[in-house]
């Protein structure tokens, strides 16, 4: 009986402490949250999407993929994010100078390829292998920062492949996020950045 009581207190120890560890958590389906993200602009690598919810703001979406057919537009009342394999994603408020945090990001991806998400938030960054998407049908995705996380950018990296429809994506706002974002979250970043040099390596020998 004492061992079977170790074992439960340990078990119980190990998940409470992998709780408390995850920061930042995915759920692969889409959910409905506060502020639906409509179309405002494009210019070249940039879309700029608005909050049409309680709060006020406005969110870049940048192409780092180089993409000349990327494109942002309006798609019902909803923004379309189309032609990219490296998509970086902040939120700011009506300025478009402070980043504010958010608790909620959901968004869906139709393409090909395997996607990698990496999520900059308040204690580090957080890596996401959200799998092969689908060419033909949405694939939904929803991350929450939990135990006093925000999250300040998520850029989605797509290996071998192209995303070629973005939408649905809805936030629910935290915080302000004091002081800039950049070389925030190295570590998950260099991860990223090594598959992405190797992606370029493969390219160039083919």
């Amino acid at each position: 009986m004492k061992r079977v009581l170790l074992a439960t207190a340990a078990l119980a120890f190990i998940w409470a402490t992998g709780q408390a560890k995850a920061d930042v958590i995915l759920d692969t389906k889409l959910s409905g949250t506060g502020d639906n993200v409509v179309f405002d602009s494009f210019s070249g690598s940039l879309a700029i999407g608005s909050f049409n919810g309680q709060n006020s703001g406005l969110v870049d979406f940048t192409d780092l993929s180089g993409n000349p057919a990327f494109f942002g537009a309006a798609n019902g009342n909803d923004i379309k994010i189309a032609n990219t394999s490296d998509l970086q994603i902040v939120v700011f408020d009506t300025t478009g100078t402070t980043v504010l945090g958010t608790s909620t990001q959901v968004f869906s991806l139709k393409g090909t390829g395997d996607v990698l998400a990496s999520v900059v938030a308040t204690d580090g960054t957080f890596v996401f292998d959200l799998g092969v998407i689908d060419p033909s049908a949405q694939s939904g995705f929803t991350l929450t920062a939990i135990n006093g996380e925000s999250m300040s950018q998520l850029t989605l990296l797509d290996i071998g492949g192209n995303i070629s429809d973005y939408e649905h994506y809805r936030i629910d706002v935290a915080s302000p996020v004091p002081g800039p974002i950049a070389g925030a979250g190295i570590p998950g970043l260099f991860a990223l950045g090594m598959l992405a040099l190797a992606r370029c390596r493969k390219r160039r020998v083919a």
